[in-house]
């Protein structure tokens, strides 16, 4: 029998079987068929052939399994709060608990209709900033980042998702002091992990300076801070920033510090971790 007769049914007998004792996911199937994208969709067709190439699956899942490369870069793509995105070769790759803080965001939005401007700072694919923009349109948006890659994807996940956007391409410190622009809303979700935390499994695929980019990795956070007179309305924003496990007490001293702490609310992750910062005032 043709690999590519099989069934589905028999397909995942056979992914069972090859890979005991691993955690099956499913998701590589949905990604490859054209007709099954979820588990319902896969127990209705189980006893169809399958409708891809059935060795561009078992390269994907060799991958995945014993590779350990992550879904995304293999699939190079992510669907996102509600959008499709296209995730580029060394650009982060967005994690599921990042889509906790762009909710929180909306949620805020979805009361105020004076916050009408958005900045997406060290936004790599875009995800954030282009997945709000998707539903509150009129916001204006616009995107920064160093990484030049990261600018490609951007434009890329902007024309697909069919949106606009101001696209700036600089250094976040150099962005700071000579920013003119003042914005409503900032997402901000900064390298944040110590440099001596970094493994190669962590930057094996995606690019050192998405995880730590400062021998201290609250300076991104101190940075900003500090300076939101130079990039927001001063009496009236809203702040959405990810940091980093065991990051709290420190932010929390920062925040003290530049009379910040009573707008604050802190959030916790999938996980029960603190993880997120919201600033309202």
């Amino acid at each position: 029998m043709h690999n590519n007769k099989i069934t589905f049914f028999e397909l995942i007998a056979q992914i069972e079987k090859k890979y005991t004792n691993k955690n099956i996911n499913n998701s590589l199937i949905y990604f490859f068929s054209q007709k099954v994208k979820n588990l319902t969709e896969l127990l209705v067709h189980r006893n169809e052939q399958i409708d891809f190439d059935y060795n561009e699956l078992m390269i994907a899942l060799d991958d995945y399994y014993n590779k350990h490369k992550p879904l995304t870069t293999i699939t190079k793509q992510r669907h996102f709060n509600g959008i499709n995105l296209k995730v580029f070769d060394k650009v982060h790759y967005p994690r599921n608990e990042t889509e906790l803080l762009a909710e929180k965001i909306e949620e805020v939005l979805a009361k105020d209709s004076t916050l009408n401007s958005l900045i997406d700072i060290c936004a790599g694919t875009g995800n954030l900033g282009i997945s709000i923009k998707s539903h509150f349109p009129k916001l204006r948006l616009s995107l920064l980042d160093i990484d030049t890659n990261a600018i490609n994807n951007i434009r890329f996940n902007l024309d697909n998702n069919k949106l606009e956007a101001r696209i700036i391409n600089q250094d976040f410190f150099e962005f700071i002091k000579t920013n003119t622009e003042k914005y409503d809303v900032i997402v901000f979700n900064p390298p944040y992990v110590k440099k001596e935390e970094l493994d190669l499994e962590m930057i094996k695929f995606e690019n050192k300076i998405s995880f730590s980019n400062s021998d201290d990795p609250l300076e991104f956070y101190k940075v900003l801070l500090s300076s939101l007179d130079k990039v927001t309305n001063s009496k009236h924003y809203l702040i959405g920033i990810e940091f980093g496990y065991g990051q709290k007490q420190d932010l929390e001293k920062i925040l003290k510090s530049v009379n910040l702490l009573q707008f604050s609310r802190f959030y916790k992750d999938l996980n029960n971790q603190d993880r997120f910062l919201i600033i309202y005032r």
